[in-house]
């Protein structure tokens, strides 16, 4: 099976605490408790997602932009 990459523009900041993503290892491109998606850092996302997987969540490696989980 082929390694899925990121493919968007590279993420930049957190969007709800706007730590800096290529520092946090790993980010989300996630579905928040209140609705809305958005690039979150892993604290965000512990706090503000709700679950790994199609349509809750995908993780992705900050250097690499490798698809880990989702």
């Amino acid at each position: 099976m082929t390694e899925k990459k990121w493919l968007g523009k590279w993420p930049a900041r957190c969007d709800i605490c706007a730590a800096d993503l290529q520092s946090t290892g790993t980010f989300f491109d996630a579905r928040t408790k209140q609705g809305p998606w958005g690039l979150l850092c892993p604290a965000c996302f512990e706090n503000e997602g709700v679950g790994i997987g199609p349509g809750r969540a995908q993780e992705y490696d900050s250097k690499s932009r490798i698809k880990l989980h989702g």
